[in-house]
């Protein structure tokens, strides 16, 4: 299964975070999680196998916080449409072995790396029993040229009821920290409420 929005009319919208990391190391925005934690904001984070590893202490704390939801987000964030169906495999069962030794658990949702598809793709996570997510808000936070300000207003024009939303805490989300605050304030003025991709049972 592969979805882009969450299955509902209702006023609610998803907020995920995505932690990649290449063969070049990625850092973290501790911000991020503290503004959801003050504001008891449920939310989905997608992390890496290579970007767990390296932060291997921030990993655990996040999985023992039952306000967040862990997804994978691969290994070392490849095309995955340019792998053989062994090479896919290969990354998702390194990333899954990391994410049950930091985690004890086993995840639900995988995120594509840049998005990037195909049938091949969504089968196999499949039949590891990931549902791919993507996401139908777009904030841009990985170019520094895209301001706080412009991630909230593109925020509020694009989503709907049922929005999943993506930004980064891999410290490459340039001004999402920034930005966060106020997404979360205007969203619930608008009468949203904040759920997991995979639990929409948990609203706030």
């Amino acid at each position: 299964m592969l979805i882009r929005r969450l299955p509902t009319s209702e006023r609610v919208v998803a907020l995920t975070f995505d932690a990649c990391q290449t063969l070049k190391p990625a850092g973290y925005a501790p911000q991020i999680i503290a503004t959801l934690r003050k504001e008891r904001i449920p939310a989905t984070l997608f992390l890496g196998g290579r970007w767990m590893e390296w932060h291997a202490d921030i990993t655990k704390n996040l999985a023992h916080d039952p306000l967040f939801e862990i997804g994978t987000h691969s290994y070392l964030h490849p095309h995955f449409p340019k792998l053989t169906e062994k090479q896919m495999r290969a990354d998702l069962e390194k990333t899954l072995a990391v994410h049950q030794k930091l985690t004890g658990r086993k995840p639900k949702a995988f995120r594509p790396p840049y998005g990037e598809h195909n049938p091949l793709t969504v089968k196999v996570a499949e039949s590891y029993g990931l549902t791919s997510v993507l996401w139908d808000v777009e904030t841009g936070d990985p170019d520094p040229g895209v301001s706080a300000t412009e991630i909230v207003r593109e925020v509020f024009r694009q989503t709907k009821p049922g929005s999943i939303i993506i930004q980064h805490m891999n410290g490459r989300g340039w001004h999402s920290p920034e930005a966060l605050p106020e997404l979360i304030a205007g969203l619930r003025k608008r009468g949203y409420r904040f759920v997991y991709v995979s639990a929409m049972n948990r609203p706030v």
